[in-house]
């Protein structure tokens, strides 16, 4: 029977003293391999080395400047808005325009816009910062929109303030009322929902109706819903509708001024009753026409409309 190795023995097999030499030769390279793996790791993770602690420098150095840059961009993005208030409140009134409306300027892109910088450990940052630029890029693009628009306004104001529809259609001494104000409303003959693109004035038929501004007729003819309609075009981008007249003096082509006779009021078209349908128009886009009244009517029956309309507004909001 084969009796099992003591633990003398067994010592003295497994040492490396008695391994062939290129067995022993091979056991020093692995260990010496795993101490210097090991040392590395530990060193690599207390301490770091000279090319590391350069990147993490270049890290630092890239976040600091991503901050400086982003409020470079607040400033810039306030300064752009403070031109905005400006010309919403200051110039545009004083000119008599109304406020450009560009729904997409303040619209945020989509994320796909920014899926390229996604995929590192500074994406967040860089992607906000892209964000900020888009608006402010967005931002000085209406900036010069309307600031191009104003700047060519008083650069022709003389000019400006023959051409501007500013006075009443009709003689406000024969005016019965204001029947329809600007904006949404029932419609008293279709009786649906819908937008009133100007105001109504209701006066006698035959009422002498007057160009509200200097300008060229660019339609006179029956129009479907507006009747008999005549339109002039006044330059600058405005353009004034008079709808539902009985008669028409003048054609396309003819030159008119403020105040001269153009036709006179009727019920033609889609309408319940004598009056005239008053509408001026910006850049193909309706305005409500009241806000060029009040250089030709009194403070009192300017508040009495504007009011007028608010209660209207009001209204309509709490039957929504």
């Amino acid at each position: 029977m084969r009796k099992g190795l003591s633990s003398t023995d067994l010592r003295a097999k497994l040492s490396v003293k008695k391994w062939p030499r290129w067995a022993r030769i091979l056991y020093r390279l692995v260990v010496s391999m795993l101490i210097a793996v090991v040392g590395s790791l530990l060193i690599s993770t207390w301490f770091d080395t000279p090319k590391m602690a350069k990147i993490r420098r270049d890290n630092r150095l890239i976040e600091n400047r991503y901050s400086i840059l982003q409020e470079k961009l607040s400033l810039m993005e306030h300064t752009l808005a403070d031109i905005k208030h400006r010309d919403h409140y200051v110039y545009r009134p004083l000119l008599g325009v109304d406020t450009i409306n560009l729904p997409q300027t303040y619209a945020e892109y989509h994320d796909s816009k920014y899926a390229a910088l996604q995929g590192d450990q500074y994406s967040e940052l860089m992607t906000d910062t892209w964000r900020q630029m888009d608006r402010l890029i967005r931002l000085t693009y209406y900036a010069s929109l309307s600031l191009d628009t104003t700047q060519d306004m008083a650069e022709n104001k003389e000019e400006f303030t023959e051409v501007i529809p500013a006075i009443w259609p009709i003689d406000r001494t024969k005016l019965k009322r204001v029947s329809s104000l600007y904006g949404m409303r029932m419609h008293p003959t279709l009786g649906i929902w819908r937008k009133h693109e100007g105001i109504d004035l209701t006066a006698p038929k035959g009422t002498p109706i007057y160009a509200s501004g200097k300008g060229v007729v660019s339609q006179s003819q029956w129009r479907n819903g507006y009747g008999e309609l005549i339109e002039i075009n006044h330059g600058f981008g405005y353009k004034s509708r008079y709808a539902h007249l009985s008669k028409r003096y003048v054609q396309p082509g003819d030159s008119v001024t403020r105040g001269q006779v153009i036709g006179e009021v009727g019920n033609t078209g889609v309408s319940s009753g004598a009056h005239l349908h008053y509408e001026v128009r910006y850049r193909e886009n309706t305005v409500n026409p009241i806000n060029y009244f009040n250089a030709e009517m009194s403070e009192e029956a300017y508040i009495d409309l504007v009011n007028q309309l608010d209660a209207r507004t009001n209204k309509n909001e709490s039957n929504e």
